[in-house]
């Protein structure tokens, strides 16, 4: 028990350092982009390249961390994520960051990884509460990470501060490495791994034999299409509506991490132990989308402070539960292939968000983004309440 609650830990620390450093690089990046000359189309486009390279590469991260083990795709990931940040911070044309964000992408096993080794440590009744606990840490690297992306940037944005965010990204992917070298110890015992030679499950097969693995997984897709429509149109929305910089968006960004970390530290584990795991899911996809049409008519800071709040609190809801339902249709052998599944569905949304973005900020306006997330919402809501799925099983 002793040593779960160690390993448990020691990834906890693992994703909130990983975490910490892409936050601080996230609200940056679409002023970096138009600094250098990108249209807003183009700076989308060029931070969804990130997206389509993971959904390149998670099937495969999610077949080997089943057959290796997950602490290498941990370390090996992290390591990507530093060649790629210091790419970035000399990058002089859109084409070169899109091009660095792709191999980022493309090197980006660690998230399937570290939520595969979650599941490893937990059972039936603890799924909810590590999968929460993975959530707290990245809702509290998305607080550390744009609050010290805001204070690193400073009051006039240059290139030199632009290059510094990227470098301090780089060095907290590099101590996030070092932490899983040296602390982490493997969740997959060499009893579970997939041997060379032995039929692995495949990704198809497994979604056509478990349709509530395909629902969640259709469920993630729409969830995270949604949230990248905003994440990479918020900077630029905020620019025209608010006429503020990469400094407040920064801040707020850090204000919706804290709130998600704290709903997903605690209360989301007892909402679902209170209501099981779908209804809270439910509940967490309509506040999702009540949020998303609140910004869509947001012109002022109270609005979109409002419509905020009821992101935050669907964040914290249906995130952990989502990814608990998920892990709930593996077994042990099966996690990593699962839990790649995920990250596939959640990089393919990280793509498709980005593209319908672009072109809806110019073409229709900045506030058009946020309707279109607000309706792959309620989309998610109409698939999740499909005929439920046995929650506390192994596999469906």
């Amino acid at each position: 028990m002793a040593q779960r609650s160690a390993s448990l830990a020691a990834l906890v620390g693992v994703v909130l350092i990983g975490m910490t450093g892409f936050g601080i690089f996230l609200p940056i990046f679409p002023f970096l982009a138009l600094d250098i000359g990108a249209t807003p189309a183009a700076a989308t486009f060029a931070m969804g390249a990130y997206s389509l390279g993971q959904l390149i590469s998670s099937p495969f991260w999610g077949r080997l961390s089943d057959k290796v083990g997950r602490k290498p795709i941990l370390v090996v990931g992290l390591i990507g994520s530093v060649l790629s940040y210091l790419w970035i911070a000399h990058a002089r044309s859109v084409e070169e960051l899109g091009a660095a964000r792709m191999i980022g992408g493309l090197m980006a096993g660690n998230v399937g990884a570290a939520f595969a080794a979650a599941a490893d440590l937990a059972d039936d009744k603890t799924r909810a509460r590590n999968m929460g606990l993975l959530g707290a840490a990245v809702g509290l690297g998305f607080i550390a990470g744009p609050a010290l992306g805001a204070l690193l940037i400073g009051e006039t944005p240059s290139r030199e501060g632009f290059a510094l965010v990227c470098y301090a990204s780089a060095g907290l992917a590099a101590l996030a490495a070092a932490v899983a070298l040296f602390f982490f110890r493997e969740t997959l015992s060499r009893d579970a791994r997939t041997e060379q030679g032995k039929a692995r499950p495949q990704r198809f097969a497994l979604l056509l034999s478990r349709p509530a693995l395909a629902r969640f997984v259709t469920v993630t897709f729409l969830v995270i299409a949604a949230q990248a429509l905003m994440e990479v149109t918020f900077g630029l929305w905020a620019d025209v509506e608010l006429q503020w910089g990469p400094r407040e968006v920064g801040w707020t960004l850090a204000a919706l991490g804290a709130g998600a970390a704290l709903l997903q530290g605690g209360a989301a584990g007892a909402a679902a132990r209170a209501l099981g795991e779908r209804v809270t899911l439910l509940i967490g996809l309509a506040l999702f989308a009540a949020g998303f049409g609140g910004l869509a008519v947001s012109h002022e800071v109270s609005t979109m402070a409002a419509s905020l709040i009821a992101l935050v609190i669907g964040i914290g809801l249906a995130s952990p539960a989502l990814n608990s339902l998920i892990a709930a249709q593996a077994d042990e052998r099966e996690r990593g292939v699962v839990m790649g599944l995920s990250q596939s569905a959640s990089a393919l949304g990280r793509v498709a968000g980005p593209l319908g973005a672009g072109a809806l900020l110019d073409s229709v306006g900045p506030s058009a983004p946020f309707v279109a997330a607000a309706l792959l919402m309620l989309a998610a809501l109409f698939v999740a309440l499909g005929e439920p799925a046995r929650e506390a099983a192994g596999a469906a």
